[in-house]
């Protein structure tokens, strides 16, 4: 005796309930408080604005913009990254670049490091020739 079932029907996507999503949204404005706060113990004053933005690859990033030289604001961002950990925290500045290109890319990847994070690039990168052409570039 053979028994055939019908063939499974796809089920529909389920809708987030209004109370899961006052929750999400509340967890969010918690977690941006919860920057601001840490920011202020750090520098001594409030920030000039705490934002959140969703990144599609590391979900909310929280965005602190300090009245401060990008020196500080890198060192503040470092220590803000190592307070909490695992939550992606950008510091913007409003005063002057006071530091070398250099350390315009170093820090970041420093802080991301200090995070949790490991930091990625867009697009196919062929490292082998990246390195080929720096060797090319510079006589032996």
């Amino acid at each position: 005796m053979t028994i055939q079932l019908p063939p499974p029907t796809a089920l529909p996507a389920p809708q987030p309930h209004a109370a899961v999503a006052t929750a999400l949204n509340a967890a969010t404005t918690l977690t941006a408080e919860i920057a601001q706060q840490a920011a202020r113990a750090l520098i001594g004053l409030a920030p000039r604005q705490v934002r959140t933005e969703e990144d599609p690859d590391w979900g909310p990033t929280y965005i602190i913009t300090l009245d401060t030289r990008a020196s500080e604001a890198l060192r503040i961002n470092l220590e803000l990254q190592k307070t909490l950990p695992g939550m992606p925290v950008v510091v913007e500045w409003t005063r002057p670049t006071d530091i070398s290109n250099d350390e315009l890319l170093k820090r970041p990847a420093e802080t991301a490091h200090a995070g949790g994070f490991r930091t990625r690039t867009t697009g196919d990168i062929d490292v082998v020739r990246h390195v080929s052409q720096q060797r090319n570039r510079w006589p032996t």
